[in-house]
């Protein structure tokens, strides 16, 4: 594997569990935003990226997030987390890859506030 690639790669960590999830991380990187991923919360079960102590960004993929059920589950898990005081950002992977300026401005508008004290 070319140098340059290789780097990224190693970056991407094993921790990530689907391309979106290593896009977010890398952008996260970027922006030097520090996070802890796939982070167990309890009500609620892990999650791809907690921020500070209460911003979670969760990056869903359709390949686990398009059924009812997969829905269902994700709602649960949203108002467990909200119940327990945290704020979540959930992006979908074409939102992550393809408008990624939109997803930092989301990020960085909750850091703002503090959502993540």
């Amino acid at each position: 594997m070319p140098r340059g690639r290789r780097g990224r790669l190693d970056a991407a960590g094993r921790l990530s569990e689907s391309g979106g999830e290593s896009l977010l991380k890398f952008g996260l990187l970027e922006a030097e935003v520090g996070f802890r991923q796939q982070v167990t919360i309890a009500g609620a079960g892990r999650v791809d990226f907690l921020i500070g102590r209460r911003l979670v960004v969760e990056a869903d993929g359709a390949a686990f997030h398009t059924s009812r059920e997969a829905f269902e589950e994700d709602r649960r898990r949203d108002a467990a987390l909200s119940s327990a005081g945290y704020h979540v950002l959930r992006f979908s992977y074409t939102q992550i890859e393809a408008r990624w300026p939109e997803v930092w401005a989301s990020i960085r508008a909750a850091l703002d506030r503090g959502d993540h004290l």
